[in-house]
């Protein structure tokens, strides 16, 4: 083989090789870059208001725990405050007031958490019953029969707002959906509830543990 020839090999097999490097480098490059996908975010739970606090009312505030199910979290508690604007009854809608923007965080099993704005853009709360002012007991609150029912609903956006752990920056929006027992006698406050979220999440894949 004259030298012609095997300069042409030699030149050609540093090429091959040196795509092959460039290749692999890509690839590892692709493997470590932050992979942000929006992706569908669901939960379904349940939990129970603490004793409303009325000292700055119209303006009510009330500690809020839950647990639940989401996707991407599993198995998960909550826990946020909730506040309200009684000066806006009956403008939202019939019987209805203004949820103001109330911070939440859940927490995953292994601790990850994402945080929460909840009625930042926009939040309702309709009452189906009296007692809408502070009342001096949950009896007197409750009133009437044995089981006599009041309920309301809750309806608020949610904007994601970060986290820790793999949820390190999470954005997303959506929406929660909540049906309330104002008057169930197996918790202290008297106040209990059950609630679904659906929308989106943000996070970055390589987060991912």
């Amino acid at each position: 083989m004259n030298r012609t020839i095997l300069a042409t090999v030699f030149v050609a097999s540093t090429l091959v090789t040196g795509m092959l490097f460039a290749g692999i480098a890509f690839q590892d490059a692709d493997a470590i870059k932050p992979n942000p996908k929006t992706k569908p975010f669901k939960g379904t739970f349940s939990g129970t208001f603490m004793t409303p606090d009325f000292t700055a009312f119209p303006i009510v505030a009330t500690a809020a725990t839950s647990s639940g199910i989401y996707t991407h979290l599993g198995s998960s508690t909550s826990a946020g405050t909730f506040f309200v604007d009684f000066s806006t009854f009956g403008i939202p809608g019939p019987g209805c007031i203004t949820v103001l923007a109330s911070p939440s965080t859940t927490t995953a099993a292994n601790g990850d958490t994402v945080t929460f704005v909840l009625g930042g853009v926009f939040g309702i709360q309709c009452f189906f019953d009296s007692g809408l002012l502070p009342a001096t007991s949950l009896a007197s609150f409750c009133g009437g029969a044995v089981g006599d029912p009041h309920t309301s609903t809750v309806s608020v956006d949610y904007a994601i707002t970060g986290g820790d752990g793999m949820f390190v920056g999470a954005t997303g929006s959506g929406t929660v959906s909540s049906a309330v027992n104002h008057c169930d006698l197996s918790v202290p406050s008297g106040n209990s509830f059950t609630a679904t979220t659906s929308g989106t999440i943000n996070y970055a894949a390589s987060n991912k543990s």
